[in-house]
């Protein structure tokens, strides 16, 4: 007979193993954040030289940088995530970005020059960006598809918690250590926030 419990039970148990990629990959980028001298022993990786050429990209004022970066990145078949800014009159910057490394390409508008570098993240650093990266700024589908999958997982969580609660609820054996853990919990948490 299936009943509310054995679905909450089902319910809890599947979205936990669903779950645990996410979970595992923002529980361990969260101790490389509060740990980060520990692995502030990594150099950063250098930047290596990919090409430096003569480029011609007419440039309207009227278009924000991120557009004409976006035309560049077309050009050179490197669309994917990516940041655009002058970082001075006649310098387009464009940062193009994964988990894995970067491209930065730096064209020099009036010397119609072009140059790109690349470097590749360390494995800390990779994990970094996987916990802080999401939004719908970028426009590509694996990036639309990874904010998608944090909010859904986001969503998950909250109804992980949701089910457990009520699954501890329902076993009167166990309402009183888990009402005193569910307690700590809260109270350790705004005591933190509060103070800090």
């Amino acid at each position: 007979m299936i009943t509310f419990d054995r679905i909450n039970r089902r319910t809890h148990l599947y979205l936990g193993l669903f779950l645990m990629p996410w979970v595992i990959m923002y529980g361990a980028s969260s101790f490389v954040i509060s740990h980060h001298a520990w692995f502030q022993s990594h150099q950063e990786p250098p930047w290596e030289l990919v090409f430096e050429r003569e480029y011609h990209h007419p440039i309207n004022d009227q278009k924000e940088p991120r557009e004409i970066a976006g035309e560049i990145l077309k050009d050179l078949g490197l669309e994917g995530a990516f940041w655009a800014q002058r970082l001075k009159p006649g310098e387009l910057r464009v940062d193009r970005f994964s988990f894995w490394g970067s491209t930065r390409l730096t064209y020099l508008i009036k010397d119609q020059k072009l140059r790109a570098e690349h470097q590749r993240m360390p494995w800390d650093q990779a994990l970094l960006r996987m916990h802080f990266r999401g939004g719908f700024v970028q426009s590509s589908f694996w990036d639309i598809l990874w904010a998608v999958a944090v909010d859904l997982a986001c969503v998950g969580i909250l109804l992980w918690i949701a089910s457990g609660l009520f699954m501890w609820w329902r076993l009167s054996r166990t309402r009183v250590w888990g009402a005193v853990a569910v307690g700590a919990g809260i109270l350790s948490f705004l005591v933190l926030v509060w103070t800090l």
